[in-house]
């Protein structure tokens, strides 16, 4: 009985003990991050599809599923707070405001010297988007319509039909008095007669048995036979131009094509810092102009502000799948490429937690499964 009434009292002690030492592993196991309470951290992001938007009064994305399975894995409850812009994730991180920036969040130079990042999760860059080229025999006449019936060219020939007029009447006030017989004395069919000659030398470069005799009206021809000839090849080459255009490359092609031209791009990121900071070997720089999102670039380039869109190919691509293939495509090659990472405090002792997790979740297929979710391929 006395052994008995000893284990007795011995088992609640024993079993305290035990729940304290578990208590304290996870305590450590979690609290190992140094916040004063384990499982509870604040996460900044904005909206960028397709890596952290709004759906239904819920955030999903990319970024944010990719977050919320590495949460699970260690155990973290996140407080959400959304930025406007990548270079306000960055301050919020640095500012000790948020411990961890999620979304599409470019791991460069200048920011690793105020942040820490995690291992990277994506492989990203910078791409060119345009308007696409119409398709179709009706689009292309309607291009070379389009082409040819511009102000230059009613504008063009406003000024030929003024300098004929002029050259009508010159040729037949000082032939009508010499050589009655090709250009009549009679107004209305002198300046027929006339009109004819400048049209067919114009067209022709010449009129059939019919030229000026007096000095007068010689040295104006003379004078309209050179003008017609450089009149005529300004004319041809316009032309050829318009009728060929639908058949050569877009005037934008990729990177190199984009200084002296209007680009948009959004405010704060790694695209701007490029563009802004891009100059050709002639001097010119690239026309940036700045919106706060995807959308607002695009509505910019459908209605011709600007010339293109330079941002991160994921999400130009994305925004491609996701508005259709007709309206707009990328062209040229990813350049200025980066990766996406997590940002964290400086010397953030979350950094080496979430860098493990990563590369479980990577072993499991769980990132894979992700790419092709968003983005229909492995990236």
């Amino acid at each position: 009985m006395t052994l008995l009434a000893k284990r007795t009292v011995l088992r609640p002690h024993k079993v305290g003990r035990r729940r304290r030492i578990l208590a304290v592993c996870f305590s450590i196991s979690v609290g190992s991050c140094g916040f004063a309470n384990a499982q509870q951290i604040n996460v900044v992001t904005r909206h960028i599809e397709p890596f952290s938007f709004e759906k239904n009064g819920a955030r999903v994305g990319y970024s944010i599923e990719l977050w919320d399975r590495l949460s699970r894995e260690l155990q973290l409850q996140s407080n959400f707070s959304v930025a406007p812009s990548a270079k306000s994730m960055v301050a919020a991180v640095k500012n000790k405001q948020a411990d961890v920036a999620v979304g599409a969040l470019s791991i460069t130079a200048d920011r690793e010297k105020v942040i820490d990042f995690s291992q990277p999760f994506f492989e990203s860059g910078l791409q060119v988007l345009v308007s696409k080229k119409p398709a179709g025999i009706t689009a292309v006449i309607g291009s070379m319509v389009a082409n040819i019936f511009t102000w230059q060219l009613a504008t063009g020939l406003a000024v030929a039909i003024f300098v004929m007029f002029i050259i009508s009447h010159l040729v037949w006030k000082y032939e009508h008095p010499v050589n009655e017989e090709m250009w009549p004395k009679s107004y209305r069919s002198g300046i027929g007669e006339s009109a004819w000659w400048t049209i067919s030398i114009f067209l022709v470069g010449g009129a059939d048995n019919k030229g000026p005799i007096g000095t007068g009206g010689r040295i104006v021809a003379t004078v309209w036979m050179f003008a017609s000839v450089v009149a005529v090849s300004l004319l041809t080459a316009s032309l050829s131009a318009a009728l060929t255009v639908n058949a050569l490359p877009g005037e934008i092609n990729g990177p190199d094509d984009l200084y002296g031209k209007s680009v948009a791009t959004i405010g704060g990121s790694t695209a701007e810092a490029w563009l802004t900071g891009a100059l050709s070997g002639s001097g010119d720089k690239i026309q940036v102009r700045v919106f706060k999102d995807i959308p607002g670039c695009l509505l910019a380039l459908k209605t011709g502000q600007v010339k293109a869109v330079v941002y991160d190919q994921p999400i130009l691509q994305y925004y491609i799948k996701k508005l259709g293939p007709d309206n707009f495509e990328t062209v040229g090659n990813l350049f200025q490429k980066t990766n996406y990472g997590f940002g964290l405090q400086d010397k953030s002792p979350l950094r080496e937690p979430i860098n493990q997790a990563m590369l479980r979740l990577n072993e499991k297929g769980d990132i894979d499964e992700l790419k092709a979710k968003w983005f229909g391929t492995q990236q």
